[in-house]
């Protein structure tokens, strides 16, 4: 396994101002010394083609792995116009996730009844009447990554969405029903009530996997996922691909994420 992070983590600093992507780069190589790094596209200053091949460059020149992609979208808007907006939004990060070699284009199947203009109250609307509608969205953006030559690595979450539980995650790959539909599979992706049968279940679908942190002691372990039995499922697994960092908690960025790093270093790499 190798040990990535999502720029997410550091998502409060990047809100202040108190980190910028090329920083956050930098210190994932220098200071961290990862593996790779998973770039989020609410965290771009920009998505011009020069700015694009600039922070590639950046990134290899650092000896690191952009690992994965990852696009904030929502097909659950309960309005079609709403819907193609998020479909064309899937397919501009398709491109850009190819321009940066990405294996893995992260994307969210959505949040039914939640639209872009009220992100705070989640419309009441029945999850049965818009799952159709969310496949097609799916369906059209999968074929798209297809023939660009990106998998669309779709995220479980317990948040309200259409992706909640392992029933749901092999529902929606048998019904999208495309080798190029695959899994990002989050750890803490059912918290409060951690769900270790479904990252054993899913394990398979998964190319790239976020290493959900949430409330971290002095050692950098979490103290409501286990990661003694998470280890133990993705090494039975033979899971080769990247634990992608993907910290949540009240502590300091700063001061936290080196000590899940840590962690991670100590125990995941050493198949503990």
């Amino acid at each position: 396994m190798k040990i990535g992070c999502s720029s997410w983590s550091f998502h409060r600093s990047f809100e202040e101002g108190r980190i910028d992507q090329k920083n956050w780069i930098e210190k994932c190589a220098d200071e961290l010394e990862l593996d790779g790094v998973e770039l989020l596209d609410i965290h771009f200053p920009s998505t011009a083609d020069a700015y694009i091949k600039e922070i590639k460059k950046f990134i290899i020149d650092r000896g690191l792995t952009i690992s994965c992609v990852s696009v904030s979208n929502n097909f659950g808007e309960p309005r079609e116009r709403g819907r193609r907006r998020e479909i064309e939004k899937v397919k501009k990060w398709t491109e850009i996730a190819y321009k940066f070699g990405s294996p893995v284009l992260r994307v969210f199947a959505g949040w039914p009844g939640l639209t872009r203009r009220n992100e705070n109250r989640q419309r009441r609307v029945d999850k049965e009447k818009l799952w159709p509608k969310m496949i097609e969205c799916m369906k059209e953006s999968v074929k798209y990554a297809e023939d660009v030559g990106v998998v669309l690595g779709v995220e479980n979450h317990n948040e309200k969405g259409f992706v909640a539980t392992t029933d749901e995650i092999f529902r929606i790959k048998k019904e999208v029903d495309s080798d190029w539909l695959m899994l990002v599979l989050d750890t803490g992706g059912n918290v409060p009530q951690p769900d270790y049968a479904m990252i054993e279940k899913t394990i398979e679908l998964a190319p790239h996997v976020h290493a959900k942190f949430l409330e971290i002691d002095e050692k950098g372990q979490d103290r409501i996922l286990d990661y003694k039995k998470i280890f133990g499922i993705l090494n039975r697994a033979k899971y080769k691909g990247f634990l992608s960092i993907e910290y949540e908690g009240k502590e300091d960025e700063f001061s936290a994420i080196p000590r899940v790093v840590k962690f991670l270093k100590d125990k995941a790499l050493r198949r503990i």
